[in-house]
This record gives C-alpha cells, structure tokens and sequence, in this order.
C-alpha cells in the first residue's frame, strides 16, 4: 500500500507539474505527397522512470489515474500543436474504457479546443482495439458526442486486440488503422495482404479510409500502393519526434510508386477558380441568401481560418428549404451542420491522380466540386466534370503526337520540353538512348522480334526515368529521349539502365547466340561477320542556355554525345558538359 501511495505521489505530481510532452509521428498521403496529420505519442520527461507510454500508463492503471493521465495528455497535444502552429490532422490516443468511466468528466476536449482556438474538425479522437470494451453502446454514445460537436474517429491498431470487426460495425470511423504486424513483410506474405485487402473492401463499404502503420521499408511501401492504400504511417516516411514534420519524409522512396507531380505533368492548379468561401460558423439562411442572388454557385467550399473543412452543395440547402418546415428548422443552424466531407487535392497533384481520388470517393459525381490546396490552406475551387474534360482533351493531344508503338511522348513533345527547359535557364540533361547493332539483330531475327525489344527497351527506361518523375520520350526506332531536371542525380539512374540491360538482353536471343555472345550477320559489304549482344548507348548533355537557343541545338549536342557513346562496342554512358 505504502508503495502504491508513492507511486500515486510520482504520477500525479508529474500530471499535475505538466511534465508530459508528446512527440508528432507523420501520417502521409502517399497519393499527394503531402502531411495528412500527425499522431501525437506521449512520453514522460526524459530520464525519468515514467518516460516511456508502457510505464506511464501501466502505472496509471494500477493507481486508478488512467483518465487523470488521458485529459493530461489530449491538453499537452492539443497545446503543443497550436504552438508549433501545425496543418493538417491531429490523432490523439484514447482508451476506450476511459470515455465509459463515470467519473471521467465530460466537455473537457470541447472546452480545450475552444480555448486554444483549434477547430474540432482537425481533431482525431483514436480509440485503440487492444482494450476489452465492457459496454459498445455506451461506447457508441459517447463516439456520437464526439462526433456530434465535430471530432473525427479513429480506430487504432485493427486486427491486434479484442473487439475487431465489431467495434468497426458499431462506431462507424473515418479512418481505420490496421495494425503494424499485418503491415510488416506484407510484400512477402499473402495471407496479410488478403487480409489487408479484406479490409480495404470493408473501408469502402463502409466509408471509412485506411492508414496502414508501422511501414519500415521501401518493399512495404509499394505493396500497398499497388493495393490503393495511400494513407501510411512508419518509419520510413518519419519517426517520431517533438518538431513536426513539415514534409514527408522518404520522399524519392514514395516518387517512383506514386507518381509525385513533376515539373512535367499538368496539376489541378490549372482548375482552380477562387470560389466563394464561406465560415462553418455562418448562418444556413445566409447561404441560401448566397446562392440564391448567383445561380451559377453550385458548391460553397466551407474554410475555418483558411484551412477546409467542408462543401456546401446547392441542391442540398434549396432541397432543406424547399420541405415542410424546412426554412424554421435549419435557417438559423450554423453551415458545419449540412455541410459535405470534401474531396481535397494538392494544387501540385498531377490531373491522373485526381480523377483517381475522385473515383475512389463514393460520394463524388460528375456534377461535384473538388477542393484544392496549397501547402494545406485552401487555393481554389475545381469542377469534376472540368477535370474528365480536361483530362480526355490531353489524351487526345498525347495520341497524336505520341510514337505509335510505345505510346511515349514523340517528337512534338520532346522538342516542346527542351525548348521549356532553354526558357527556364536553369540546369538541366538531355540524355540520347541507342541500340548497338540493332540493324543486324533486325535482320537476323526479324522486325517482330526487334519491336519486342524495343517495347521492352521502352518499359525498362519508363520503370526507372518515368519513375523517377522525369521526363521520357520515343524519337522512333530505337532511339529514345530523356530530359532530367536540375535537382535529378541522373548518373545513377543510367547506371541502373546499363546494368538492367546488359543483364536481361540474352533472353531475347537464342541458345546458340547467348553460348557465343553474339550472332552472325552479314555487313553491308555483304561479308559475314560476328556482332555482340546488343549494347545501350547513352550520350548525356549539360545544355547551356546562352549557347543553346532551340531544341535543334540541344538535338545536335545530344547526337554527338550519343555517336561518342557507340565508339565502344559494349553498352556505355559518354557524358559531354559542353
């Protein structure tokens, strides 16, 4: 007992004094490459025996302190984000069973939150699945208080605990966090990931979306890209720590299977027109006021101090107002009440990767608006049917001028990105490919068999250029385009290309060539002579703007670099600065 009062003594001073402090875990949308929020994980001061959460709350548990420690660790959260000045989304961790304890007092988090001026959208309350829940009506209750004054829910750690699929079912989330254990070596086992699949079929249904915890490495990670999981969470993409982080981390690690926007690709910046916002604190009959003085105002994106919270749509308040008693019951209820979830993208995000966004949201249509961002705060208004527009208009424009057999970007466009590049003035290397001996080859083994090379030719320099957000284009044959921005480390990306080639290039040979390591064929002399395995040539050039006034200078440079490069019979990158 004496030990207990002591350990009592130790815990309550160190709620009481304040000494809590929470470390901010990044959870990124892979999709955007953008801050979704962050999860605050609270620690005791360092050194200190309580330091660490299992200590912490074990000691709670046992002295009965358990919702003392849980409001002390939602203000010491709550506080640190307003002083950090933080964007996005705020997860904070709670035990269920606190929020079924009768003596754990109510309005506490409302009251904070008004307080330190933070908007309760931004609020993730996490209620973590590895407690046994005693009463999910009660919990049901409470979760619609919270939901009811504005918070989110969030169900921590699905698939670790006791409750399951039935605390899903009961609560209704917006987001659910599948536990770290189904998340590691998920790309080596296929019982997670039809596990992880089940439940991103359940998420749909239910309208719920899916963070994935606990991502290490880079395999991870691309896993569950390709299983449409774009909400992540790990140490690859950051740890935590008591500054936040301000832009994702492992970025080039998510570019390649994300398809981040490169300086390329057209954005939605392009869609955004300003809009009319308005306050979710605004009055409904002030809307309809609104909408009704411009009929062109189909959708009012809802901002609480720039930062959005919501869309208004038009049918919806004329179909309020229009019922029974519908003007008395909602014309002096604040926006926040009627108000839609939006759909909301980057102003960097590539037009490809919106339409994708919009497909996955169950309640987005043709008719709706999307809202775009920059750096979090609101920048626009956007039309889904001007985004498909759009879209189909460049697919058109992309199928004309595109090289018929890899469906790259052809001539047009490649001049049409030096000749940008040259306006810039900044940086930039136009890389040349070429085959080696790719005539013979073509007229030993047939055109058929040379355009499957070339196809493959195409889709390795895709994996790795594309990949790398820069651009690539087909000239004809077998002769290809790469243009690499000032902040890309090309070198290494043509090291992999010459590597990957050279090790691939003897299955598209026949037993005999690959013993011999090469063919014959005749010269155009006409005398039979032995030609090598196919080699990659790649000449690189560092065009210089003041020298260089058009694509046809860049062409003769990057030509010449290229007729360097085959000098040698064997695969190999010739780079020329000037």
């Amino acid at each position: 007992m004496t030990v207990l009062t002591c350990l009592s003594d130790s815990l309550a001073s160190l709620i009481a004094q304040r000494g809590l402090r929470p470390l901010f875990q990044p959870i990124v949308d892979t999709r955007q490459g953008r801050i979704l929020g962050h999860e605050a994980l609270i620690r005791g001061p360092a050194g200190h025996r309580l330091e660490f959460p299992g200590a912490l709350f074990g000691e709670a548990k046992q002295t009965g302190l358990l919702s003392d420690l849980d409001l002390a660790c939602r203000e010491a959260a709550m506080q640190a984000y307003c002083q950090r000045r933080m964007d996005g989304l705020l997860f904070i961790n709670v035990n269920p069973n606190v929020l079924l304890d009768k003596q754990h007092p109510r309005g506490c988090t409302q009251r904070l939150a008004r307080e330190l001026g933070l908007p309760a959208e931004r609020i993730v309350i996490e209620l973590s699945e590895q407690y046994p829940i005693q009463d999910t009506e009660e919990l049901k209750a409470a979760v619609n208080r919270y939901r009811e004054l504005g918070f989110r829910i969030a169900i921590d750690d699905l698939g670790a605990g006791y409750s399951g699929l039935r605390l899903w079912s009961e609560v209704k989330p917006d987001y659910v966090k599948i536990d770290r254990y189904f998340i590691q070596d998920i790309h080596q086992d296929p019982i997670k990931r039809e596990f992880v699949q089940s439940i991103l079929a359940l998420a749909r249904g239910m309208q719920s979306r899916v963070i994935a915890e606990g991502i290490e490495r880079q395999e991870e990670l691309r896993q569950l890209q390709d299983m449409g999981i774009h909400y992540c969470q790990g140490y690859l993409l950051g740890r935590p720590q008591a500054e936040p982080v301000r832009h994702p981390g492992g970025e080039q690690a998510i570019r390649s299977r994300v398809g981040l926007p490169g300086r390329h690709k057209e954005t939605v910046a392009m869609l955004a027109r300003p809009g009319v916002p308005i306050k979710p604190d605004e009055k409904i009959h002030q809307v309809f006021d609104t909408l009704l003085a411009d009929g062109r105002l189909l959708s009012l994106p809802v901002l609480d101090q720039g930062v959005p919270v919501g869309l208004v749509r038009r049918e919806k308040i004329m179909e309020l107002f229009s019922a029974a008693f519908g003007r008395a019951l909602y014309a002096n209820k604040c926006v926040r009440h009627v108000m839609d979830s939006p759909v909301v993208v980057d102003w960097q995000c590539s037009l490809e990767q919106a339409s994708q966004l919009l497909t996955d949201d169950e309640d987005a249509s043709a008719q709706r608006h999307f809202i775009v961002t920059r750096q979090g705060r609101y920048h626009g208004l956007a039309s889904a049917r001007g985004l498909l527009r759009t879209i189909t208009e460049q697919r058109l424009l992309h199928a004309r001028y595109a090289n018929p057999l890899t469906l790259l970007p052809g001539n047009v466009p490649i001049y049409r990105e030096i000749d940008e590049a040259l306006s810039r003035g900044r940086d930039f290397h136009v890389a040349y490919f070429d085959l080696n001996h790719f005539k013979p080859y073509n007229d030993v083994y047939g055109y058929a068999q040379g355009d499957r090379v070339i196809l493959w030719v195409a889709r390795l320099l895709q994996e790795v250029i594309v990949g790398a957000g820069q651009f690539l284009g087909h000239v004809g044959g077998d002769d290809f385009v790469a243009v690499f921005d000032e902040d890309c480390d090309w070198r290494p990306l043509c090291e992999r290309i010459l590597r990957r080639f050279d090790e691939e290039i003897p299955r598209f040979y026949h037993a005999r060539d690959r013993l011999r390591q090469g063919m014959e064929a005749h010269a155009r002399n006409g005398e039979l002579r032995h030609y090598p395995l196919l080699g990659l040539a790649i000449g690189v050039v560092a065009p210089d703007a003041r020298s260089c006034h058009s694509h046809f200078d860049v062409a003769a440079l990057a030509s010449e670099a290229k007729h360097q490069a085959k000098r040698l019979p064997h695969s190999h990158c010739y780079f020329s600065p000037k």
